[in-house]
């Protein structure tokens, strides 16, 4: 996502999605902000906002005051017409799956979720999700849905829109993104959930005006996605952004992926519910929410064993920020204090420079948000603006 545009070399339509994004990044910049930001003309930057306020996309919220101008001098600022277009995001997890209705800056007006029976098949799953959308978007036509965003467990083809593998769930490339589309006539765009949460953050969360950073989301397991040079950072084919099956433990416990000692094995929310002989994440918060201690400890343990993953991480990639999500990472409790802590004290970067190491603040939202951020990059902020 640069934001460094150029008035001859690059296309009309790269020049319109940077000062979409801009729009974002900066919240309600003048003309000659987007200019110097982006090192687009004036000129080009009047024809681009002209162009978007006739399709109703930028609206003049009124007079500011410009850094880039004398003292004093009054200029119109702009903002993004939130609900001109809105999107479905939809975040799959392997206990269950969330709805949401989103609009242009982020904000969730609608939502829902619903419980994965376990075992499911994958034509199942698919039916079950088809029919619980339609019906979510049924329920809410008053908020039409221009295009739809997926964000999935498993290892995802972004390209094709497909869940190539999802092992422990027992699925095998799922037609995800056609199926949808096939059944509900609107595009519909497929990531990975957590590296959706990560594109979630750079456009609405706290990482807007950092290039590099990573987030790590605890659930079920542990899942990362990684910003670098500004760019979301996807492998080919498989996407990457697999920490919960980096080795915390050699010849450790064994995993489903089949390797043993992975993260995830010691330190997601299914180890706590383990260790602590609980059947719900939900017992476990309150546990920790009335004081009790050994839900605190377990917190404090598993934050402790993903320290040291991360500390390993951070002398790889001296990333700026670190964002953690999650249930369990919630600013009072010892599991995030652990991870700021232990991951700087052990990392050797961070001794020369500390890394920033935050929860979301994008809530318990955070995967309808993230996945409807593919949906806006994909079909409105980079997509022909008359599409």
């Amino acid at each position: 996502m640069s934001f460094i545009g150029q008035n001859t070399l690059r296309t009309k339509q790269l020049n319109r999605t940077l000062v979409f994004q801009t729009l974002l990044r900066l919240e309600s910049p003048t003309r000659q902000e987007i200019a110097a930001f982006t090192k687009l003309t004036p000129a080009t930057i009047t024809n681009i906002v002209n162009e978007l306020m006739e399709y109703g996309y930028v609206v003049e919220l009124g007079n500011g005051v410009s850094e880039l101008k004398r003292a004093g001098r009054k200029t119109v600022v702009l903002g993004l017409n939130e609900e001109k277009k809105r999107v479905a995001g939809v975040h799959i997890r392997s206990d269950r799956v969330e709805l949401g209705i989103v609009t242009l800056r982020g904000k969730v007006l609608k939502s829902t979720s619903f419980d994965l029976p376990e075992p499911i098949k994958q034509d199942d799953f698919l039916r079950l999700l088809t029919t619980k959308l339609e019906s979510f978007l049924q329920e809410n036509k008053a908020l039409p849905v221009s295009c739809i965003g997926v964000g999935s467990v498993g290892l995802v083809d972004y390209e094709n829109g497909t869940i190539l593998e999802a092992e422990h769930l027992g699925w095998e490339n799922v037609e995800i993104a056609a199926e949808l589309s096939r059944s509900l006539k609107l595009s519909v765009h497929v990531d990975h959930h957590v590296r959706a949460m990560t594109l979630a953050e750079k456009m609405f969360g706290a990482c807007k005006t950092q290039t590099d950073f990573l987030c790590v989301y605890i659930g079920q397991g542990i899942g990362s996605g990684l910003f670098l040079r500004d760019q979301l950072y996807r492998s080919e084919t498989t996407g990457a952004g697999e920490f919960g099956h980096m080795t915390y433990q050699p010849e450790g416990r064994g995993c489903w992926c089949g390797n043993k000692g992975c993260l995830e094995r010691y330190a997601s929310e299914d180890a706590v519910l383990h260790e602590l002989k609980k059947d719900s994440i939900k017992s476990v918060m309150e546990a920790c929410q009335n004081g009790e201690a050994d839900a605190l400890e377990s917190l404090r343990a598993a934050g402790n064993k993903i320290a040291v993953v991360l500390s390993s991480f951070i002398n790889m990639f001296h990333v700026q920020k670190i964002v953690i999500g999650g249930d369990l990472a919630q600013e009072e409790w010892p599991l995030l204090k652990e991870i700021r802590e232990k991951a700087n004290a052990n990392s050797f970067l961070a001794k020369k420079r500390k890394v920033e190491i935050i929860t979301t603040g994008l809530g318990d939202q955070q995967g309808i948000i993230g996945a409807a951020s593919i949906a806006l990059l994909e079909s409105i902020f980079t997509a022909s603006i008359n599409k």
